[in-house]
């Protein structure tokens, strides 16, 4: 094993959608790792140590935690930009619009151009490279309002530097957590999901597919709800209000994927 140490608001007449999201996150004692629940990170009982937290408030980011998501397109369809991330009134809100201007020097499709959007995102790693915060096992949380609006894609993950270290063994070495992506909102749908063994040919994944129906809560409903991942030596748990979403143990009916081992750094985008 190869360890490494180291308020939604919705404008939709200026075609802005806002995504704002308070973040919580504690480290948890495995003993709690066959629980099925988990209270508030900051009240669960157990002697949790918070190593990590932001409640938003000021006028700015908090560049000692956070930096803007390097600015490069996502899905040959949008751009991440610092300018669409704003902090006030105890809220991180994430927007993104359509961009003409930005889509023709982008793409040479017209219509594509014509519907390109500029969007944001934050993670606790600054642009060059540097980890302002990474973790391994411990309770992650978030709360979150998502709007529901076809093509939208917000996320609140956790993102490995370490995915692509061995292509042939699982994600012990390296997995991407994504702890809820909206992906299909429009159909009321939501999803977490792993990713290991790189991006290329290698490329392996799994998700909570349809697990989604199981939960009495709908995340569209215009107000907050709370998203989190137990992340333990063995086990990855993933919550929505408290409710479990999915478990994941890593064995063969989840193509074998394994647990990541190693540190991850944290990421909220559209």
């Amino acid at each position: 094993m190869k360890k490494i140490n180291n308020h939604l608001e919705v404008m939709q007449g200026m075609t802005i959608i806002v995504l704002a999201a308070i973040i919580g996150f504690s480290m948890i004692s495995c003993s709690n790792s066959n629980s099925s629940s988990v209270s508030n990170s900051n009240s669960n009982g157990n002697g949790d140590n918070l190593i990590f937290s932001d409640n938003f408030n000021g006028n700015s980011l908090d560049t000692t935690k956070w930096d803007y998501c390097p600015n490069w397109d996502r899905q040959d369809r949008s751009t991440w930009s610092d300018d669409m991330v704003s902090v006030s009134g105890g809220y991180l809100r994430i927007k993104f619009r359509r961009d003409a201007e930005l889509g023709a020097a982008k793409s040479s499709d017209p219509e594509i151009a014509a519907n390109w959007i500029r969007s944001g995102g934050i993670r606790t790693r600054k642009k060059a490279g540097a980890m302002l915060f990474e973790n391994s096992f411990g309770y992650y949380e978030a709360s979150i309002k998502f709007p529901k609006i076809s093509g939208t894609w917000g996320a609140f993950w956790l993102m490995s530097p370490t995915v692509d270290i061995d292509l042939t063994n699982g994600g012990e070495e390296g997995t991407e957590i994504d702890i809820v992506e909206t992906i299909h909102n429009e159909d009321g749908k939501f999803n977490a999901a792993l990713h290991w063994n790189g991006y290329g040919e290698h490329h392996q994944s799994v998700g909570s597919d349809d697990n989604y129906k199981s939960i009495p809560v709908n995340i569209y409903d215009g107000e907050f709800h709370t998203f989190a991942l137990h992340w333990t030596p063995s086990e990855y748990i993933f919550y929505v209000d408290g409710h479990v979403l999915w478990r994941v143990n890593g064995g063969s009916n989840f193509k074998n994927s394994g647990i990541n081992q190693n540190p991850n750094y944290i990421k909220l985008t559209v």
